[in-house]
């Protein structure tokens, strides 16, 4: 395999950042058929918002 230019290489890793996302919410589809419960975090939320919220689901 010869040199990229930046251009390829970027597409590239887009390419491939996305492919893995989306495995990964395949996997995390299927814990939850399974019965797992997933706490999902608003990444649009504020940093202070989502360390409260994960603070509160850690003390139960």
């Amino acid at each position: 395999m010869g040199e990229l230019s930046f251009e390829q290489m970027f597409e590239r890793l887009n390419i491939a950042i996305h492919q893995f996302a989306k495995r990964q919410m395949t996997w995390f589809r299927k814990m939850e058929r399974n019965g797992f419960q997933i706490h999902w975090v608003d990444a649009n939320d504020s940093i202070e918002d989502r360390l409260s919220k994960i603070k509160e689901l850690l003390q139960g």
